[in-house]
This record gives structure tokens, C-alpha cells and sequence, in this order.
């Protein structure tokens, strides 16, 4: 069993890539797709024991679409910058340790975000979808 998460603000230009991507997949595949906003610490509450889990996200200061998984995950050193905030990767850590069960297999899909007004680059949903079928 596969969970899919997408991560974005729904009104912030292209850190809305997950939330579009979400919208476009979701009737279309059989995996299990939940849209937490801008929030991963939710997944404490939907997670159902999926074995591989999918994170899919908009990353600032990266030029084109990223998969990263399981160990290379772990390795990421993201640190939140404000003082009411946890970082996504942040969240992922903690999760994993106050979970009694967390998933097996673990990727996480980058999508270049460069812009919080408007959505400039369109052709990265469609590199994201490509990314996201090889995985499933």
C-alpha cells in the first residue's frame, strides 16, 4: 500500500505545485492521496500502516524536479527559520520517532519553486507526474 502527501499553500504562486499536482492525480490513480496543506505533521493522524510513503513538495533554490529517498532523506539537514514553524524535513524526523509504526520505503518529490505570486514554470507538473509514476 502506497500514501501519497502533497504539501503546498493552495493561493502562494508555485509553492502551490503539490496542491495542483494533488488535484490533477487524485481520481486517476489507485494509491491513497491526502492533501495536508502546509502542515506534514498530519500525517500522525491519516497514516493507515501504508508501507511506502510519498511525500511531493515545492523546494525553493532548486532548479528542476528532485526524488530523494529512504537514507539520502535522513541525511538532509533543513532547519526551520522562524520561531512558530518546523521545517518539513524536520517533522518527517520527529514523526518517525513518535510513531509506533512509520513507513518502509520513503520518497520525496521536489518540485522547483521559484516564484510565491505566480505560477512561471507550468512544465514542472507535468516532470513531477513522470517522476511520480517511475516511483509507483
Amino acid at each position: 500500500m502506497t500514501l501519497l502527501i502533497f504539501l503546498g499553500n493552495k493561493i502562494a504562486g508555485e509553492d502551490a505545485f503539490g496542491y495542483i499536482l494533488y488535484e490533477k492525480i487524485k481520481d486517476k490513480i489507485k494509491e491513497r492521496c491526502e492533501y495536508l496543506g502546509t502542515d506534514l505533521s498530519k500525517l500522525y493522524g491519516i497514516y493507515r500502516n501504508e508501507e511506502k510513503l510519498i511525500i511531493i513538495d515545492a523546494i525553493y533554490g532548486i532548479d528542476d524536479v528532485v526524488h530523494i529517498k529512504n537514507d539520502e532523506i535522513w541525511k538532509i539537514e533543513d532547519a526551520s527559520k522562524g520561531a512558530h514553524g518546523l521545517a518539513p524535513i524536520e517533522i518527517l524526523k520527529i514523526l518517525k520517532i513518535v510513531m509506533k509504526k512509520f513507513p518502509s520505503e520513503i520518497h520525496l518529490i521536489g518540485l522547483p519553486a521559484k516564484n510565491f505570486k505566480t505560477i512561471e514554470n507550468e512544465d514542472v507538473i507535468e516532470k513531477a507526474i513522470k517522476k511520480l509514476m517511475e516511483i509507483l
